[in-house]
């Protein structure tokens, strides 16, 4: 006896039904098979539901319902075919995004998809297709460039979801060159950088590697099991030989700081103000931090931190065509 699908309450009906117009409209010719598995109903409620909207639509001027404003189903295919076709539907004056409102969407749609988390999510590209199509014109052609070099980026990605060992060849924020065995934890991004966290076999900790600062990587063998010593929503976790930076900013900015800041970084509040003091192991990090914080943050020690903020702005400004001066 073939198994039957639960009833619907009202709600989840009337949420089907305002999920299935669109669908219908979008697919133009699709199977009653098709459209149930996609809906993970049954071809009979697919039907029902089917017969359902052709009894609905918007009304006239006058307030009543005529043929040129009701669902206008495809009845010969339906009936004998199994096939779903709208003749005419009145839904003509929908609201569509326009060239540039798709193009801001799919500019992050792209950055979402790039996520480790979302590389296998089929649906996001559906959805990114969709947005193409319904807009007013099409939208400009765009990329969101990576921060990590692609290749590296995927082959960790890929290290991490089989449980693999891998040899990095790593540039610390000293210049030195070194070659570190890693078992990844995870791959996760801040701002416009990736990062690899994993367990260090060489310092035998775990420890934060900017993926920009790795020039090749090896597979090796299996990677061992660690409990991370991080929580899931911090990524940095200071380091004995990190730097110490002190910066005051607002208080109400201290939630910017949440990505660089660890469990055990200390904070002191001065009135509206909070004196924060950061392990830094990578100077660049400081100039994210600078722009996270725009014009609200004071770099107060070491001299070398401000250093490294000034030269960060000076760059920024120079790649603009300015004179930094």
């Amino acid at each position: 006896m073939a198994e039957r699908a639960a009833a619907l309450g009202a709600p989840d009906k009337l949420a089907f039904l305002l999920s299935l117009v669109p669908y219908l409209i979008d697919q133009v010719r699709v199977t009653v098979a098709e459209a149930a598995e996609h809906f993970g109903t049954t071809p009979e409620q697919m039907r029902k539901a089917v017969t359902l909207i052709a009894m609905s639509g918007t009304p006239g001027a006058d307030g009543t319902y005529t043929h040129e404003t009701l669902f206008d189903i495809d009845w010969d295919n339906f009936e004998e075919r199994d096939i779903i076709r709208f003749r005419a539907a009145p839904m003509e004056e929908r609201p569509r995004f326009s060239a540039r409102e798709a193009a801001a969407l799919l500019a992050g749609l792209q950055r979402v998809a790039a996520l480790p988390a979302f590389a296998a999510r089929v649906d996001i590209l559906e959805l990114m297709a969709k947005l193409a199509r319904g807009a007013t014109d099409a939208p400009a052609a765009l990329a969101v460039r990576p921060g990590a070099q692609p290749g590296i980026h995927g082959i960790l990605v890929d290290a991490v979801a089989a449980g693999r060992r891998v040899r990095i060849d790593y540039v610390t924020t000293r210049g030195e060159r070194q070659v570190r065995e890693v078992d990844p934890i995870r791959v996760e991004g801040v701002d416009d950088a990736w990062y690899l966290r994993g367990w260090c076999l060489t310092r035998d900790a775990e420890r934060t590697f900017l993926l920009d600062r790795v020039a090749s990587v090896d597979v090796l063998g299996s990677a061992e099991s660690h409990i991370s010593e991080t929580a899931d929503d911090a990524l940095f976790q200071g380091d004995a030989d990190d730097e110490l930076v002190e910066l005051a900013l607002p208080v109400t900015a201290l939630p910017l700081l949440a990505d660089y800041r660890g469990a055990d970084d200390p904070v002191r509040i001065e009135g509206d103000r909070a004196i924060v003091s950061l392990r830094i192991a990578h100077p660049g990090i400081l100039g994210r931090v600078a722009a996270r914080v725009a014009g609200a943050v004071e770099i107060l020690g070491p001299p070398s931190a401000r250093s490294a903020v000034l030269d960060w702005a000076r760059a920024a400004i120079a790649a603009q065509g300015a004179d930094p001066a």
